[in-house]
C-alpha cells in the first residue's frame, strides 16, 4: 500500500515546481469542507500541468468519464468558491484549460523560470518580433469598414486568449484582408508571426516542418510525424504565437458536404483539435469558405475556439462606389443590397458602371438584370464544391418565388432522400452561407440570398 501512496504522490509531481500546491491544497480544502482526498490531488496536479481530463485519465488508467465526475462534481466547484474570494464576483469554469489560467491570476504560482500561460485579463505586449514569416501576406492599402469585426477578433485574441479562430464566409467577401488587418493591427502582440497560404496545400509532414523551421530556424526537426506535433506544440506553449492559415477550404473535400477533408489531410483536423483544446498562450487563426466539421463541436461563446462568419460590408461598401466616382448617390445601396455587400462583386460591378455606363448607376440598374463579370468565376467554384443534393437544393430553391418549408422542398423535389440527409445538406449549405433561413408564424422557411437566386437561374435553371 505505501508504494501505491507513494506512486500517487509523484503523479504530475512537476506541478510543485509551478504552483504553490500546499496552499491551494489548504484553500480548497476549506471550500469542500473537509481535506482532499489523493484522487483528487492527483487530477488538480494534472490539470495544473495543462493535461486535459482525458489525457489524464490515459496517464492514470481510469475511465475518462471517472475524472469528468470528478471534476465537474468536485473540485470545478471548489475552486470556483475559491477564485470567488481571491478575484470577487462570481467566477464559473466551463473549461478544463481555464483552471491553470484563473489559479494564476489568482496568485497561486511560484516565481520560475518556466514560462507560463498569460492570464485571461492580461494582454501581454512583445516589444519586437523573435521572427516574422508572412508568405502571401496581402499588402492591405484600402481598407474597407469592419471595424465591429476587427474589435471582436482582437478581443477574442487578446483579452480572451482564444487558441483557435476560424473566420469564414463568401468568396470575396474579405476574409484576407480582414485577417491581414487584424495581423497588422495585433502584431506587437507576439513573438512570433507566421501567415501561410494553402493554396498548394503540402503533406502534414511538409507542413510541420516548414512551421518548425520558421518558429526556431536553428531547431532539429524530428523524423517521426508524432514527434514534430508534440515539437510544434511545446513551441506554442512556451512562446506567444500567432499563425495564420489563409483558404482552409482547401484542405476539404469537393463534392461533399461542407467541413469534410481531402483524402491524405485528414491529419490537418488531428492537430486543429489538439490545437483547440491543449493549454498554451498561441493563437491559430484560419481563413476560408467554409470551416473543419469536428471544429463546429469545439467552439462556443465561453470556450477558447471560436468562428466569425463575415457578411457584406453594409453601408461601408459606398467607399467602392466614391473612389470609382459613380453618380447617383442615393442608388448606391440598392446596388450594395443586390450583391450583399460583397466587397469584391461591387469592385467588379463599380468598374463595368464606370466603364460601360459612364458611372450611371440608374443606367446599369435600367438593364434589368444582375450583371457578374469576373464574379461569375468565384460563383462557379464554390458552385462545383457542393454535394450533388445540395447542387440540387439550391437549384429547386431558386425556382421559387418565396420562402419555402422543409416539408414543401421535399415534395417539390420529389426526392427519396432521407429527412436526416436532406437536413444535413441544408446544414452544409447554411454553413457555407448560400441560403437564407426565415421564420414566419412559427414556421421555419428557406430562401436563397438574391445573388445567389439569380447565378442559380442564370447557370443552372434550365
Amino acid at each position: 500500500m505505501a508504494s501505491i501512496s507513494n506512486r500517487s504522490d509523484q503523479e504530475f509531481a512537476e506541478a510543485a515546481h509551478r504552483w504553490k500546491l500546499e496552499q491551494l491544497y489548504v484553500d480548497l480544502s476549506a471550500a469542500k469542507g473537509k481535506g482532499l482526498t489523493k484522487v483528487e490531488k492527483q487530477y488538480l496536479r494534472g490539470l495544473l500541468c495543462y493535461h486535459s481530463p482525458t489525457e489524464i485519465a490515459a496517464r492514470l488508467h481510469v475511465a475518462n468519464d471517472t475524472v469528468r465526475n470528478y471534476l465537474s462534481k468536485g473540485l470545478y466547484r471548489y475552486i470556483e468558491e475559491v477564485l470567488a474570494r481571491h478575484i470577487g464576483g462570481e467566477v464559473r469554469v466551463k473549461d478544463w484549460s481555464r483552471v491553470p489560467q484563473l489559479l494564476e491570476q489568482a496568485g497561486y504560482t511560484l516565481q520560475s523560470d518556466i514560462p507560463l500561460p498569460p492570464a485571461v485579463t492580461a494582454i501581454p505586449t512583445v516589444s519586437s518580433h523573435r521572427a516574422v514569416s508572412c508568405q502571401g501576406l496581402p499588402d492591405v492599402g484600402v481598407f474597407y469598414g469592419r471595424t465591429e469585426e476587427l474589435s471582436t477578433l482582437r478581443s477574442w485574441i487578446l483579452q480572451d486568449q482564444c487558441r483557435l479562430v476560424i473566420l469564414y464566409g463568401l468568396g470575396g467577401i474579405g476574409k484576407t484582408a480582414l485577417a491581414a488587418k487584424l495581423v497588422e493591427s495585433i502584431q506587437n502582440q507576439f513573438e512570433v508571426v507566421v501567415w501561410r497560404s494553402l493554396r498548394s496545400p503540402s503533406s502534414m509532414n511538409g507542413m510541420l516542418t516548414d512551421l518548425l523551421t520558421s518558429l526556431d530556424p536553428g531547431c532539429s526537426i524530428p523524423d517521426s510525424q508524432d514527434s514534430q506535433v508534440l515539437q510544434l506544440m511545446e513551441y506554442l506553449h512556451k512562446h506567444r504565437c500567432l499563425l495564420v492559415f489563409e483558404d482552409i477550404q482547401l484542405l476539404l473535400q469537393s463534392g461533399e458536404l461542407a467541413g469534410q477533408y481531402q483524402p491524405g489531410y485528414e491529419a490537418y483536423g488531428d492537430i486543429l483539435r489538439r490545437i483547440g483544446h491543449e493549454a498554451h498562450q498561441s493563437c491559430v487563426m484560419l481563413t476560408g469558405w467554409e470551416k473543419p466539421r469536428e471544429l463546429s463541436l469545439m467552439e462556443g461563446l465561453n470556450r477558447p475556439v471560436r468562428s466569425l462568419k463575415l457578411e457584406g460590408l453594409g453601408r461601408a461598401a459606398r467607399q467602392i462606389f466614391e473612389e470609382k466616382g459613380l453618380d447617383e448617390e442615393e442608388l448606391w445601396d440598392k446596388v450594395i443590397r443586390l450583391y450583399l455587400g460583397n466587397p469584391l462583386a461591387l469592385y467588379i460591378i463599380a468598374n463595368t458602371i464606370q466603364d460601360l455606363f459612364g458611372g450611371c448607376v440608374s443606367e446599369f440598374l435600367g438593364q434589368n438584370t444582375v450583371f457578374f463579370g469576373d464574379f461569375t468565376h468565384h460563383l462557379h467554384r464554390q458552385f462545383n464544391r457542393l454535394s450533388p443534393l445540395e447542387q440540387s437544393i439550391l437549384i429547386w430553391l431558386a425556382q421559387e418565388l418565396h420562402p419555402i418549408t422543409l416539408a414543401q422542398l421535399r415534395e417539390d423535389m420529389q426526392t427519396d432522400a432521407p429527412w436526416s440527409e436532406l437536413l444535413q445538406a441544408l446544414e452544409s449549405l447554411n454553413r457555407r452561407s448560400l441560403i437564407e433561413k426565415l421564420k414566419s408564424e412559427g414556421e421555419t422557411l428557406f430562401t436563397l440570398q438574391p445573388m445567389i437566386m439569380r447565378y442559380i437561374q442564370r447557370q443552372h435553371v434550365k
